[in-house]
């Protein structure tokens, strides 16, 4: 009888009096780009590409609750990222590689399972950083290796209570073995009292080698609501003795991005950033960005260890609102790096980008 009741309710055809209806909806994002790079080789060359958007990777997803009474819901989230400019899976063969969990959620908070966004991530992209987490490698650097932005195997916990928020989140390693290798544990909260909030969180991250190399990232971020402005600005502290941050703050054809860290040798960042937008009116809005690091025992695979180096990058975005769905923008963002930082750059010590886009919210 079980068998039949799943088999009709996955075709819709349970009655409402026999099982809650699920509300689904598909939504999405299609945001593409026309981009100058001043360096994208080993040459130092430039290029000129259509390629994903500034702030936004484009994303086709179904999300759906059920209504179980007594204030429960079921919860579920299917959501594939894909290259808007060429159609193909941002992360070939995997189709729901953003986002994919089933949960509960009510007056506790939200409780879910599956693939995920990290709860640092979340802080970040939902509330602290000023570019809600750029899309381009070229602004992204910090609060992606920072974060690392989502891990599969999540158990995690969500829930606001009055200006209070807070975050719990474990990713199964599945090492057998041990509980303790691969696997990764965040935290966050936040707080808001009208227009000021702070907030800050912690996530560290198990080499799925040895137990002893961790990826360890704290953070402390403010803003600032006065009038049509936000102002934003947090901390980083990175210690990761894995070897995977190189590769999050290396573009994507870099030496870091390429080749990754030495594991087992620990690299230390302390990292800050600064911003704010501006609606300047209805239709138009304005956000300024800067992000600075100061890193030691910068590590590649190929090079060894190049000692210390510094990194900054400056990003500008002006947007102009045709509706409420779609908009069109121009963006340009300038990185410069020295000494060890500049494994993490292509061709020469410094990159501007410049682009125009359109992106589409449905």
């Amino acid at each position: 009888m079980k068998k039949i009741t799943l088999l009709l309710a996955a075709a819709g055809l349970v009655s409402g009096g026999a099982m809650a209806q699920t509300n689904v909806t598909i939504y999405g994002i299609v945001d593409t780009s026309i981009r100058y790079l001043s360096s994208d080789n080993a040459a130092g060359q430039h290029n000129f590409v259509v390629t994903n958007g500034a702030i936004s990777n484009s994303r086709i997803g179904f999300k759906g609750t059920e209504d179980l009474g007594g204030g429960l819901k079921a919860v579920f989230r299917l959501e594939n990222g894909f290259n808007s400019d060429t159609g193909g899976m941002s992360s070939p063969g995997v189709l729901f590689s953003r986002q994919s969990y089933v949960g509960l959620s009510g007056t506790f908070g939200t409780v879910t399972v599956g693939r995920q966004q990290t709860p640092l991530f979340d802080l970040m992209a939902d509330h602290f950083d000023p570019l809600t987490v750029g899309n381009y490698d070229q602004n992204s650097w910090m609060p992606a290796g920072a974060t690392l932005v989502r891990n599969s195997n999540m158990i995690k916990y969500y829930g606001v209570f009055g200006g209070l928020a807070a975050g719990v989140s474990y990713a199964a390693g599945e090492q057998a073995g041990s509980v303790r290798r691969g696997s990764q544990v965040g935290g966050t909260l936040a707080y808001t009292a009208g227009p000021f909030a702070i907030g800050g969180g912690f996530q560290q991250t198990v080499s799925a080698v040895n137990s002893d190399w961790k990826d360890t990232a704290y953070n402390l971020s403010l803003s600032y609501t006065l009038g049509a402005a936000k102002l934003f600005g947090g901390y980083y502290q990175i210690k990761d003795s894995t070897g995977t941050t190189p590769a999050y703050f290396g573009v994507s054809n870099s030496v870091a991005a390429l080749n990754g860290g030495i594991a087992g040798v620990e690299r230390k960042d302390n990292a800050y950033f600064l911003g704010a937008t501006f609606q300047a009116t209805p239709a138009w809005s304005l956000t300024a960005a800067g992000y600075y690091d100061k890193s030691k025992n910068v590590t590649v695979a190929t090079l060894g260890n190049l000692g210390d180096g510094t990194r900054y990058a400056l990003v500008g975005v002006a947007e102009y609102a045709l509706s409420k769905r779609t908009q069109v923008y121009g963006t340009v963002d300038y990185n410069k790096a020295k000494d060890a930082a500049l494994s993490e750059l292509v061709g020469r010590d410094n990159v501007t980008g410049v682009a125009v886009g359109i992106r589409h919210i449905f």
